[in-house]
């Protein structure tokens, strides 16, 4: 899994540390693909640091999915929201997003639907 600019540089780290991990997690779980394949570990990191590189969010990607990991990969810890805040955005979102999850819209490891419609 890539790291945040935080850990990869050894600078002390907070819990938005895991907050940014989250996101990566969350766009895993998305596209069911690993984040920057094309790369090595160390060009990952070098990219992420240097160049705020990010996955690509597919375009049919949930908007509140979207922002999410949008602002947890913020390159500024301080700006990451709180796990408190993410967990009341996906409550906030919970119909729309089992609603997608029963069309089979997230791609990891499904050939059918979960869940019956």
């Amino acid at each position: 899994m890539v790291c945040c600019r935080e850990m990869i540089q050894h600078r002390p780290y907070t819990q938005k540390v895991d907050v940014y991990s989250f996101g990566i997690v969350l766009w895993e779980l998305i596209t069911g693909m690993l984040p920057f394949q094309n790369m090595t570990a160390v060009q990952a990191a070098f990219a992420v640091v240097t160049k705020n590189v990010r996955p690509i969010i597919p375009n049919d990607c949930l908007p509140v999915l979207r922002e999410i990991m949008t602002r947890c990969w913020d390159p500024n810890p301080d700006i990451r929201p709180p796990f408190t805040e993410i967990v009341g955005m996906l409550e906030n979102a919970e119909t729309e997003i089992l609603t997608t999850v029963r069309k089979a819209r997230f791609r990891c490891c499904m050939t059918q639907p979960m869940t019956a419609d």
